[in-house]
């Protein structure tokens, strides 16, 4: 899970053009998921960045996210990825927020 990980936060990092230290992936396995009625490999994931969420870019993380889960027996129908902007006052790090 480590190398998926690792692999995760290069892909979202090249794909939104943020360095790879800026960027954090959490895998929560072995939840259960009903999809569609029905039991099985699916997969939910979230991309939050001050930034460069737009069209383009989030075709990229699509695609390659979805490239990386088949190898754990999730096809790209069974993914859903949300893409959320989130303004510089409203994320917070190292004791202040992005925005001062």
């Amino acid at each position: 899970m480590k190398e998926f990980m690792k692999a995760a936060s290069k892909l979202v990092a090249n794909s939104l053009g943020k360095p790879e230290s800026y960027v954090a992936v959490v895998v929560q396995d072995n939840l259960d998921i009903i999809w569609g009625g029905e039991t099985g490999p699916a997969a939910m994931c979230q991309v939050v960045s001050l930034g460069s969420i737009n069209l383009e870019n989030n075709k990229k993380v699509s695609a390659g996210l979805c490239k990386m889960l088949k190898e754990f027996g999730i096809e790209g129908t069974k993914v859903y990825i949300e893409f959320r902007d989130v303004a510089r006052e409203n994320m917070g790090y190292d004791g202040k927020t992005f925005a001062g």
